[in-house]
């Protein structure tokens, strides 16, 4: 595929490219390794690493969670799982929806793809 298709299709061809890095990486730790775990194989395909997955599973835990109770549970700061999240929510692993509270603010919850779900994607 030219640049020219690209542009047409919207594609990024860097991203393809790290994908298939990213496959050709779990391929080889499969041989190598037959007991791979969960965490390793996001880390490979998706780009997820280690701390961002512990935030999946910890979302998944808590559905209807904010960020403070995030943090709070993995004893990290808020900041931090706000990064650590980003991903998560491009991947649509975790999804966010608005709350309004008492004052009349919107806080934001957390809902985690369920973990079949996440296996299927890959």
């Amino acid at each position: 595929m030219d640049q020219a298709d690209n542009e047409m299709t919207g594609r990024d061809v860097h991203a393809d490219e790290d994908a298939s890095e990213r496959v050709q990486a779990f391929q080889q730790l499969l041989t190598e390794n037959s007991n791979l775990e969960l965490t390793d194989a996001t880390a490979i395909i998706c780009g997820i690493n280690e701390a961002e997955f512990r935030v999946y599973l910890t979302v998944l835990d808590h559905p209807h969670c904010s960020i403070a109770e995030i943090a709070d549970a993995l004893d990290r700061d808020s900041s931090t799982v706000g990064k650590q999240l980003k991903p998560l929510l491009e991947l649509e692993f975790v999804e966010r929806y608005p709350r309004t509270v008492d004052n009349g603010g919107i806080k934001y919850l957390y809902k985690a793809q369920s973990l079949p779900e996440t296996k299927q994607w890959f």
